[in-house]
Formats: C-alpha cells, sequence, structure tokens
C-alpha cells in the first residue's frame, strides 16, 4: 500500500459498489466469470445496499467467497457470510453452488476448518485462485482480514490460517499469498478512527509485524478507496 494507491471518496461504500460493478461487468466479457472476494466489517454492509440498487450486475455469472471468517457459525450475527446472505446474496439471482463460504461444523477445530476451505478453493479456483476483486478493510490497530499485528499468519505458505487471537476468539483467514494474487485489491477505510492506522500503513515506516497490510499486494491494481485526507 503506497500513497499513491489513494483515492479520496465521499462515500466509500457506494465507490465500492461502483468498482464492484465495473470490474463485474469486465470481468464476465472477457472470462465469462467475475470471482469477489468480500470482506467483513461495516462498510461492506452498506456497500451491499447500494449493490442492491443497482439492476444490471451480472449475479448469474458471478462467484462469492471471504478473505476473512470468523470461527462461528452462520447464522451469528458475527458471521461475515451470514450478514452479507441476509443483506445481499438472498435478494439477488446468484446460483448458491457459485457462493463459497468458510465451513461450519462445531466437531472440527478451526485449522482443520482452514484446511477444508483451502482445499475448497484450490479445487475451484486453481492454486492459488485468482480473483478478480478483493475487498479489505482496515482496522484501527492496522490489521487486515484476519491478519493482526504479530500474527504467524502474515508469512504463511498456505492459502488459509486459522487465528488464535487473545479477545476475539478463533478466526480464519486468507493468507498474504493468496490475497496478492487478486488482480485488483481494494482497500475500503472509512472514517477518522482508521486515519492513524492509514497514515502509518503508508509511511513504509515499521515491519510487516506491526503493519500487515503491507503485505497484500495485487497482480493488477491496488486501491485505497477512503474519505480521510491523509
Amino acid at each position: 500500500m503506497k500513497s499513491s494507491d489513494l483515492i479520496v471518496v465521499p462515500n466509500v461504500a457506494i465507490a465500492g459498489a461502483e468498482l464492484f460493478s465495473k470490474i463485474a461487468k469486465q470481468s464476465v466479457r472477457d472470462r465469462g466469470r467475475f470471482i469477489v472476494n468480500l470482506s467483513g466489517g461495516s462498510t461492506p454492509l452498506r456497500m451491499y445496499e447500494s449493490l442492491l440498487r443497482q439492476g444490471d450486475l451480472p449475479w448469474e455469472a458471478t462467484w462469492v467467497t471471504w478473505g476473512d471468517e470468523r470461527f462461528v457459525p452462520p447464522e451469528s450475527k458475527e458471521s461475515n457470510y451470514g450478514l452479507a446472505k441476509r443483506l445481499l446474496l438472498e435478494k439477488v439471482p446468484i446460483p448458491s453452488n457459485q457462493i463459497l463460504s468458510w465451513p461450519w461444523d462445531p466437531k472440527l477445530a478451526a485449522p482443520k476448518t482452514a484446511q477444508i476451505f483451502e482445499d475448497l478453493l484450490k479445487n475451484t479456483f486453481g492454486n492459488p485462485p485468482i480473483f478478480d476483486l478483493t475487498f479489505l478493510g482496515l482496522g484501527e490497530d492496522a490489521h487486515t482480514a484476519s491478519l493482526f499485528p504479530g500474527s504467524e499468519a502474515i508469512y504463511a505458505q498456505g492459502l488459509t490460517s486459522a487465528v488464535k487471537t487473545a479477545n476475539l476468539g478463533w478466526r480464519l483467514t486468507m493468507t498474504p499469498r493468496v490475497l496478492s494474487s487478486s488482480l485488483t485489491v481494494a482497500f475500503l477505510v472509512s472514517g477518522k478512527s482508521k486515519l492513524t492506522a492509514l497514515r502509518n500503513t503508508i509511511s513504509g515506516e515499521g515491519d510487516l509485524d506491526s503493519f500487515p497490510a503491507r503485505a497484500i499486494t495485487a497482480r493488477n491494481d491496488q486501491l485505497v478507496l477512503t474519505d480521510q485526507v491523509l
């Protein structure tokens, strides 16, 4: 992430929806399908509302997955997949087999769940999967996906990792390796509370342990859609 990636917009959620629409249509024209990797957080929820107002998106050719997930049942209010399902996916004509959520089985440990999802990604999209568009957020502590400062997952060589946190329990995340295989990566960063983390991440000072978002690149374009001026 660097300063030249920044695009200051009045509304991050609307800008994200517009980017989704643009890349979805172009991907379907060029390759016959659109593979999007969604994120958690409050901004994507508002983006879903904006997407519902667009009536010409190629949902039948869209494949959806998530860059990270909380280790909770899909009906939980904490589930990234569950929220997206209720707010967006149940309301659009996307085939159910084209929605690849992280699996949930209370009998399975988080590391095993991460491995099952890694195998699913490989079998569905190849190794590594190449996403047309990946959305990511940025936490106040500079984490992205479930790649937290000091986490071993920042350096993992596989596609997925299970992360044990002190206060948030287990989290499941794609690794920088697979997130960086996206053609376009878009960070959605809204609100003054994220400003310090954004400045510090872009500054180049410090290491990956402190600023995990720096580990993410893109094959083509990396963007930071933000409503904050640095």
